[in-house]
């Protein structure tokens, strides 16, 4: 259909297929709560075939592992499969389960493959590589794509359903260079985690991290990546991917590398909680002294401005600073960051300069203002 069309057919297309499928996903990663696992393939779609070894067989065990290694260390995740038998899942279906479990993350295992009879030096092409959604077409990543977007063949009105996309096309890719990938850096991440510890695990070929337009990472409303576990027309790498210790050496691998992203995702966010949680309680302390400045004890702060009548809008005088009033001596004096410890505001000096140029160190006492040697004087008493 796209052919068919021309350039105009295309652009018309392609509009429509965006301006209803890209999904806008959560720009914050918090705690992880479901991870949803695709096992690549499946039923009457064999994906790449070995000697001997079918790649949706070896897939399904890796994807099983995983999820079984997942429940098993952190029993409050919740691991969506999308499929745990030998069954066809098309591929906007595959999606759609991972954004119906409102999954925080999507991993989708699969095994490469060359074609040896138009090359027999491909059977010697081994390793791991894992991929992101991208525009990144070079003709490896391309022919990658190629493959993997190929089970669309086996689904009915294929080319009804996905508006005429044809994976077999150079020109169909076009779409992808207008997709904009909102979770790219997490998934990024995510990628770079499970290369890493896979490679290390297996002690296999390190391909790198990819960027490929794959369409089932297409919609995905999550951090998604797509791993390559070994090329089943290299042999060395079909024995390994189809015993069972392979299998769960490749299941410890992907495994690692999402629990070196959970810990460091979750830290980060662990860090803001308590970083939000400590501004609060200054916040808090520092309302505590301003209500006591009326005390018997010397209280400091940071003034960034003074008026002979009272300014209605305070806020503005310190963008991102709580400022308080004190009238005195016939002014009305704005301060910001109070404590009754004058080294923590002679360190907060510097940082209020940034936004107020003028500002200086007071102090205030029973209510009223003294100099700062007096307040020190009194400190010391």
């Amino acid at each position: 259909m796209i052919i068919k069309c021309g350039l105009s057919g295309i652009i018309l297309v392609l509009l429509t297929i965006f301006s209803v499928n890209i999904s806008v996903g959560q720009q914050d990663l918090g705690k992880i709560k479901c991870i949803c696992i695709d096992a690549g393939h499946g039923g009457k779609d064999p994906g790449a075939v070995g000697t001997k070894a079918y790649e949706k067989n070896i897939v399904l065990s890796v994807a099983l592992k995983l999820g079984k290694l997942i429940e098993k260390t952190y029993p409050d995740i919740k691991v969506a499969y999308i499929r745990k038998t030998d069954v066809f899942v098309e591929l906007e279906e595959r999606t759609r389960i991972a954004n119906n479990h409102k999954a925080d993350l999507f991993i989708s295992v699969h095994a490469n493959a060359l074609d040896i009879k138009k090359n027999p030096r491909n059977k010697y092409v081994k390793g791991m590589e894992t991929f992101v959604l991208g525009t990144n077409n070079s003709e490896h990543n391309l022919q990658v794509a190629m493959k993997e977007n190929s089970v669309i063949h086996y689904e009915d009105d294929y080319s009804m359903k996905y508006e005429g996309f044809d994976p077999s096309r150079a020109e169909s890719y076009i779409m992808f260079s207008m997709l904009r990938n909102m979770h790219l850096d997490k998934s990024l991440m995510l990628a770079s985690m499970i290369q890493d510890n896979l490679v290390k695990t297996t002690n296999g070929v390190d391909r790198e991290v990819r960027q490929g337009p794959l369409w089932v990472l297409k919609d995905v409303a999550m951090p998604s990546v797509l791993v390559e576990v070994g090329y089943i027309s290299n042999p060395e790498d079909e024995r390994f991917m189809a015993s069972d210790a392979g299998q769960t050496k490749i299941a410890n691998g992907i495994f690692k590398g999402f629990q070196s992203f959970k810990e460091r995702v979750e830290k980060k966010v662990a860090l803001n909680i308590e970083r939000a949680v400590a501004e609060k309680q200054n916040e808090k302390n520092e309302q505590v002294i301003h209500e006591s400045i009326h005390q018997d004890f010397p209280v400091y702060a940071i003034q960034v401005a003074s008026a002979p009548t009272q300014v209605k809008k305070m806020s503005a005088l310190c963008p991102g600073t709580k400022v308080y009033e004190l009238k005195s001596e016939g002014r009305f004096r704005y301060y910001v960051v109070p404590s009754v410890e004058y080294e923590r505001v002679k360190v907060d000096l510097q940082k209020v300069r940034g936004k107020v140029k003028d500002c200086f160190i007071i102090a205030i006492y029973k209510g009223g203002m003294i100099s700062v040697s007096e307040a020190r004087k009194l400190e010391r008493k």
